[in-house]
């Protein structure tokens, strides 16, 4: 699992919460931030600073032997150039978290953390093929490194624009629009009664069910690059 961040503390964050995860027995995820880039991603210019070193460390982990690469961010950055380069399944939350709720609902709406992000999750259901399907992209104006400083206001804030999207959009199911909400989906499950999408745990398992099948992405639709 690729950080692509250089903050440090969500490595150790990232590891407690995917011990709430039902891994599979043999199933070993092992965290890497990378070394360069930006501290936080809340914009397309942060995913372009991103994603060569995202796709860096892929290529790595598959020369280490990996069997399977996840980027830790919801906006999936680097997800199509690492798949080219590469011949393990590589899994965005995004792209993850968007298709299963295309498959388990009509309509879903995806919640995130700054206004300005909205427009990169429209563009992202739009090129996973589940625009149709977005009732709304909703967000709780709090950057991604202030989301642990005070939990509670961010699982309040969550809960209350999952309702509006319920009340006012027209959704069926939600998808938590960071992986820094990851272990919120409970909480807010229980409280609107619907499907609410974790998308670090939901790519998680779709890496180790890709795995489990023998499946990885087409080389017809991800080519290596020419020499």
């Amino acid at each position: 699992m690729v950080n692509p961040i250089t903050t440090k503390m969500f490595e150790d964050m990232t590891r407690e919460e995917l011990k709430a995860v039902k891994l599979k027995p043999d199933t070993k995820v092992i965290v890497e931030s990378i070394s360069e880039g930006p501290p936080s991603i809340e914009s397309m210019y942060e995913e372009y600073l991103a994603a060569p070193h995202v796709i860096r460390l892929i290529r790595e982990g598959e020369e280490k032997g990996y069997d399977a690469a996840v980027i830790n961010c919801f906006g999936d950055p680097g997800l199509a150039g690492a798949r080219e380069v590469v011949e393990i399944p590589v899994v965005g939350p995004g792209q993850a978290a968007m298709l299963t709720a295309s498959a388990i609902s009509h309509s879903f709406s995806v919640v995130s953390v700054l206004k300005n992000v909205l427009p990169l999750i429209r563009e992202l259901a739009q090129l996973y093929g589940v625009e149709s399907k977005l009732a709304s992209a909703r967000s709780i104006d709090v950057p991604v490194l202030d989301l642990e400083k005070d939990v509670e206001k961010t699982r309040n804030a969550l809960l209350e624009e999952s309702k509006k999207a319920l009340r006012e959009d027209g959704a069926e199911a939600i998808v938590l629009g960071c992986t820094g909400f990851t272990g919120l989906a409970s909480f807010i499950q229980e409280r609107v009664n619907v499907p609410v999408i974790d998308p670090l745990p939901t790519a998680v398992k779709m890496a180790e069910l890709l795995v489990d099948l023998n499946l990885s992405q087409s080389k017809i639709g991800y080519p290596k690059p020419p020499k």
